[in-house]
C-alpha cells in the first residue's frame, strides 16, 4: 500500500486548488478502477488540468486538453496537485 504525499512535499489535494488556476497532476490515489476511470477521462501523473468550477462542495469541473471533465468531491480528495506558474 503506497504512503500519501509528507507534508514537507508541495502537494495539496485537487479539491483545494481555486478556480481558474491551472494545475499539474502529481499522484492519485485510490483502486484499480477509479484509476483506471479517471485516465479513461485524461486524468493522468504530470498531466496539467485547469480548474473551471470549484465551489468548495459538489463535484469540480475540470478543463482537461479541450474538454470540460465533471468529478465527484471525494474523487478530488485522492489527486494530489502542484500549482503551475505561467511566465508572462
Amino acid at each position: 500500500m503506497e504512503s500519501r504525499p509528507s507534508l514537507r512535499e508541495e502537494y495539496m489535494p485537487l479539491s483545494m486548488a481555486s478556480e481558474g488556476t491551472k494545475v499539474k497532476i502529481k499522484r492519485m490515489y485510490g483502486g484499480h478502477g477509479l484509476l483506471r476511470r479517471l485516465h479513461e477521462l485524461g486524468l493522468v501523473e504530470n498531466g496539467v488540468v485547469e480548474i473551471i468550477t470549484n465551489h468548495f462542495h459538489g463535484p469540480m469541473i475540470l478543463k482537461v486538453f479541450d474538454s470540460r471533465v465533471v468529478i465527484g468531491r471525494g474523487q478530488t480528495h485522492k489527486i494530489f496537485v502542484e500549482n503551475v506558474f505561467i511566465e508572462r
